[in-house]
């Protein structure tokens, strides 16, 4: 589960209620994705809508130590009240596209893209993957919050069909996802993932083969914005180095988190680039 994670996630973008769940299921939605992968890469899931939430980045990289790293942002935050008020993920949304960006090891980026069909990521990324790999499968993403506002628990789930998977078995599976508790009232009140497979699926053979943990960890530094900066073109470097403001204040927009450069920090990275 990934309370932990969507909790640093509501913190680090100072998110409401509902801007906390509608980037956090896409943020567990792009973690379980990631899962997928045999090899280390990264999933880039986008939402863009023609609503008045715009939309959504969700990038989670599966690193080789097999854990997964989330990052993410909203195009617009805070929600207006038009998004706030919506009664529906679709509405919410409005029409657009969900985009799927799937880089594994060194290879060259996969990019598949469907129309959105709801908004709702537990309808849509099935729809996605019957499309794109025809591969049927199933998605719960599920958040819990108490009476303050405050998220409790967080969970996901994600199957897929076999190939040569026979159909009698496929409905017995999907019989059970049908029973299944809300996952982030379940991982709220002290449920785990070993007695949720246990319970819902332990009649089919399941098993656990491996784990790993699952953090919001954005890569950005200082030093890497300070090297944007540097790479920009001549105009607006020279524009900045004149008018400022200073501090310069950058932001990330994947974490939030915010770096100040003075004038002569600044400087002196523009003369090391210049002289290499």
């Amino acid at each position: 589960h990934a309370s932990r994670a969507l909790n640093s996630m509501r913190a680090n973008h100072g998110l409401g209620a509902v801007e906390s769940a509608v980037l956090g299921k896409g943020l567990l939605a792009a973690a379980l994705m990631a899962a997928l992968l045999k090899d280390p890469g990264s999933i880039l899931l986008r939402i863009d809508g023609s609503g008045p939430a715009e939309g959504l980045s969700a990038e989670a990289a599966r690193l080789p130590s097999g854990s997964i790293r989330l990052r993410g942002r909203l195009f617009v935050s805070p929600f207006p009240p038009q998004a706030l008020g919506a009664e529906s993920a679709e509405a919410m949304f409005g029409s657009g596209a969900l985009t799927v960006t799937r880089m594994e090891g060194q290879g060259i980026p996969f990019v598949g893209s469907v129309p959105l069909r709801s908004g709702n990521l537990n309808k849509d990324l099935p729809y996605y993957f019957l499309e794109s790999e025809q591969t049927r499968t199933a998605v719960d993403t599920g958040i819990y919050f108490i009476d303050d506002g405050r998220l409790y628990g967080a969970g996901a789930l994600l199957l897929q069909a076999l190939p040569g998977a026979e159909d009698s078995f496929v409905s017995a599976v999907e019989a059970a996802l049908s029973a299944l508790p809300p996952l982030g009232l379940w991982f709220s009140q002290g449920g785990t993932r070993e007695n949720l497979i246990k319970q819902v699926f332990g009649r089919f053979g399941a098993r656990r083969t491996g784990e790993g943990g699952i953090d919001f960890d954005c890569p950005c530094s200082s030093q890497r914005f300070l090297d944007h900066i540097a790479a920009l073109d001549r105009a607006t470097v020279s524009d900045i180095l004149a008018n400022g403001p200073w501090p310069l204040e950058t932001t990330c927009h994947y974490c939030a988190s915010t770096y100040r450069f003075d004038k002569e920090t600044l400087e002196k990275r523009l003369g090391v680039a210049s002289k290499g």
